[in-house]
């Protein structure tokens, strides 16, 4: 056995040299990650040298296990609090473009795409209006319109998203038993956006 020369503890030859190095009673020790073993300050040191008193949490709403010991609901009702989750108007980094829907609500186009598509809906007189969120395997599914008249709802992707959103599409179909159309870019017409409308 090989014997720490500081503080006299037992290492094998593979460690010996290595604790060495490191030991807390090493006054010359060497630090492997940065600010490991050094004497820094956190609020605690901060506060006793300032001759202040410490801060005091109250543990009592500290859930144990955090946010995984959750329920459903109240991870749901903590997403609100915050402005997680669902639709928000300013999420993202693209182009947002302010618009009044078919029956006079300010609404936030978020792509170039949503705002040729109410366009086209206004130029051909369809009411249109931002949906409310469909559900699937419990979770949210956010088209872009709904068209009340008409029982539809259109959601203008670029193709790679199109293809990304595809399997989620399909069950949002299947398990609301809707009529949704995802518009390509090259669908984003008077002519078959009309098509859609006039289909029963």
């Amino acid at each position: 056995m090989f014997i720490c020369k500081y503080c006299s503890k037992d290492c094998n030859k593979r460690s010996h040299k290595n604790h060495e190095l490191r030991c807390p009673k090493n006054a010359n020790r060497e630090y492997k990650n940065g600010m490991l073993g050094k004497k820094g300050s956190n609020q605690y040191t901060k506060s006793k040298s300032l001759c202040i008193e410490p801060p005091v949490y109250d543990r009592s709403k500290w859930k144990r296990g955090g946010a995984a010991a959750w329920s459903t609901e109240e991870r749901s009702e903590n997403a609100k609090k915050q402005g997680f989750g669902g639709y928000r108007e300013n999420a993202g980094n693209s182009k947002k473009f302010r618009v009044i829907d078919s029956f006079g609500k300010e609404t936030t186009l978020q792509s170039s795409y949503e705002f040729r598509c109410s366009e086209i809906l206004n130029e051909l007189g369809i009411k249109w209006i931002r949906p409310k969120a469909l559900k699937y395997d419990n979770r949210n599914y956010f088209a872009d319109f709904y068209l009340p008249d008409l029982d539809i709802w259109l959601d203008p992707k670029n193709s790679y998203k199109a293809k990304h959103d595809e399997e989620k599409i399909r069950k949002v179909i299947e398990q609301n038993s809707v009529r949704l159309f995802v518009l390509l870019e090259h669908q984003l017409t008077k002519e078959y956006i009309g098509r859609l409308a006039e289909t029963d």
